[in-house]
């Protein structure tokens, strides 16, 4: 038995300094590989050389930097804010009057041998009355809610780069704590090879540490594949074609603050720009509609000029041309206007029941969010250090076994990363309620 206390005593003292480690090595720093024999643990040092030479140019941004750079690259959002521009082009237009139409007409007659010839020189302008108004108003109104419906992209697409700007961080901090514990594991390993070379230690127990180790190992190959894959994606988001990835600093330790339901739907129903597009619908659709109804009666038009004839008579003339509304009274547009305008205000109240049953769900999920990470923070990281303190007594008076003991290393671990990822999960909450509140999306 002795052996075996040994052995378990080097295990317990690495993971008591695994335990009162605070300061996380940095990411770029590469493990040292020790060798183990014939361990069956997989050899990430190509992996590992990989990912240390594309962490040499990396970039590291905050969150805010991130949104910048998202607002300054973004082409989806480009594009948003191309067709919101294309509108407000389309309403400057409709502002504008009509051109006049200038012409020039000879006409010779003649009968027999004898000849004469009038000519004439016109201007033409069409003049707007019937629906001028508003149709600048309907083309305005249209603009505006291209720019709210721009916003909503925006705000949209800000949210997708929170939500990998989350991961990004996340992924980064459980590699660091994976680091921790497959160091634990790697000395351990050292350690019983080296007292098994000496009689000190079994065959069993050397080669149940290896095991413990390659599991380590390849639980930190895959994060690293997830780190990689994390900062690909916000780089993809942010940074112009061609940059290959970026690295996001760490979420803030502190919790985010909590926010009343009531704070919630009033700031989504003065904020979001959804609210501001459809309202925006409405109003060019009244004025699409008042259009429609007052073309019935169409524009005249009026024409001046100058008449010459050939036996020397010449002067002035002035005409008014008026389209009589016989066939045409544009009742057919007028009734599709309207019932476009009914479709927009119906719309509008779905836009705001959906806003209002959002911010609810989103809301409530944060609030949970919130329970589960003061719970985890109050009781479940104690009772971990509790579970293994209480594990290395009952190993030392002989009532738990090896593997019962590396299941408690195994709990702690588990612990950490269940941290890890509830606090991601609250930060990601928090920004969605940010959203569905129509706020701005940065750190408190």
């Amino acid at each position: 038995m002795s052996h075996f206390s040994s052995r378990i005593s080097v295990l317990l003292v690495a993971v008591a300094g695994l335990l009162g480690t605070t300061a996380p090595p940095a990411d770029a720093q590469p493990e040292p590989h020790v060798s183990s024999g014939n361990a069956s643990s997989p050899n990430p040092t190509s992996t590992r050389a990989q990912f240390v030479q594309a962490a040499d140019s990396l970039r590291t941004v905050g969150l805010r930097e991130a949104l910048r750079l998202f607002r300054e690259n973004n082409l989806s959002l480009r594009r948003a804010q191309s067709e919101a521009q294309a509108l407000r082009g389309e309403a400057r237009q409709a502002r504008t009057y009509p051109n006049p139409t200038l012409q020039a007409t000879h006409e010779p007659l003649w009968r027999g041998g004898e000849r004469q010839s009038e000519t004439y020189l016109n201007v033409s302008q069409q003049i707007e009355w019937s629906g001028r108004s508003a149709r600048i108003r309907s083309a305005r109104e249209r603009a505006a809610a291209a720019r709210s419906r721009a916003a909503a992209d925006s705000a949209r697409l800000a949210l997708q780069v929170t939500e990998a700007y989350v991961e990004a961080a996340t992924a980064e901090t459980r590699l660091r704590r994976l680091r921790q514990v497959t160091r634990v594991f790697r000395q351990a390993d050292s350690s019983m090879a080296k007292r098994r070379r000496e009689g000190e230690a079994s065959g069993y127990a050397a080669r149940r540490i290896r095991l413990e180790r390659a599991r380590y190992e390849q639980r930190l190959a895959a994060a690293r594949l997830e780190v990689q894959n994390a900062r690909e994606q916000l780089a993809l988001l942010v940074l112009p074609e061609g940059t290959p990835s970026v690295a996001a600093e760490p979420l803030p330790s502190k919790r985010p603050p909590s926010i009343s339901m009531q704070v919630a739907l009033q700031a989504a129903l003065q904020l979001r720009p959804e609210l501001r597009r459809w309202q925006s619908a409405v109003e060019a659709q009244k004025a699409a509609r008042r259009a429609a109804r007052q073309e019935a009666w169409p524009d005249p038009s009026v024409t001046a000029g100058y008449k010459r004839q050939s036996d020397g008579f010449e002067g002035a003339f002035l005409g008014v041309g008026i389209p009589l509304p016989v066939f045409d009274r544009n009742r057919g547009v007028a009734e599709a206007e309207s019932e476009r305008l009914d479709a927009a205000q119906t719309q509008q109240i779905l836009a705001r029941r959906e806003i209002r049953n959002g911010v609810r769900r989103v809301h409530a999920a944060y609030t949970s969010a919130r329970r589960q990470d003061q719970l985890l923070e109050g009781d479940l990281l104690r009772g971990t250090d509790d579970l293994l303190r209480i594990a290395q007594a009952s190993y030392g008076e002989g009532e738990m076994s090896l593997v019962e003991l590396l299941d408690a290393a195994d709990a702690y671990r588990d612990a950490r990363l269940t941290s890890i990822d509830l606090r991601a999960d609250l930060w990601s909450r928090y920004f969605q309620l940010l959203r569905a509140m129509g706020r701005p999306l940065d750190l408190p």
